[in-house]
Order: C-alpha cells, then sequence, then structure tokens
C-alpha cells in the first residue's frame, strides 16, 4: 500500500494478463514440462471457456457502445434511430446469451471435475 500525503493509504492495482496459459498455469498442471494429468483437463478447459466468454462480452459492450453512438448521431442528424436501436437490441441478446452460456458452461465443468 501507498501513503499519499493526507495520512490515506491506497492500494495498488496490478494489471493482469489475459492469456490462454497463466502465469500461474492451471493448478496441477505443468505445461512447461509437459506434466498434464487427467484432473488438469477440465481446468484447463474452464479457464480456455472464461477467456473465450470474456472476449465475447467484451465485444458486446463495444457494440453496445458504438450502437449508442448511432444513436446519439441519428438524434443530433435529423437521422433515422433504427438502426442504432436494431444494433443495441443484438448486441445485448448477444451479451445476454454470451453471460448465460458462460454460467451453464461453468456449472457443468465445476460439476465435472469438483470444483
Amino acid at each position: 500500500m501507498q501513503q499519499n500525503g493526507a495520512d490515506m493509504w491506497i492500494e495498488k492495482a496490478y494489471a493482469q494478463t489475459l492469456s490462454l496459459f497463466p502465469d500461474g498455469g492451471v493448478a496441477g498442471c505443468d505445461f512447461a514440462s509437459g506434466d498434464i494429468t487427467k484432473n488438469c483437463v477440465p481446468l484447463f478447459i474452464a479457464h480456455v471457456i472464461q477467456v473465450v466468454f470474456g472476449f465475447v462480452g467484451g465485444v458486446c459492450l463495444i457494440l453496445i457502445l458504438i450502437s449508442g453512438y448511432r444513436i446519439l448521431l441519428a438524434v443530433v442528424t435529423g437521422g433515422d434511430k433504427s438502426t442504432g436501436f436494431e444494433m443495441l437490441r443484438w448486441a445485448i441478446i448477444g451479451f445476454v446469451t454470451a453471460a448465460l452460456t458462460f454460467f451453464i458452461i461453468d456449472f457443468i465443468i465445476s460439476t465435472i471435475a469438483g470444483i
């Protein structure tokens, strides 16, 4: 922790790298030496699913922002807002679908792996 001039403690935030092979590795797996057990496979699959659905969710959030920008520009320029609303609708449907799919698959993986 760092202390600023007003005697307040501020926590440090450290960025995490998003990778298919995490720095600390997947519990019970050593990819560097090739020591992979049967317990490692569901954990690695769960990690890959988290990375993929994190990316999909990020894309959906970016599309939501872009659709809001399109709606705003249509209001300002007097254009048609329907394309922005349609894009917003599909981006929200995609985000909800990705989130629900992630939770369902995460539940299945955690049940199989016993974590």
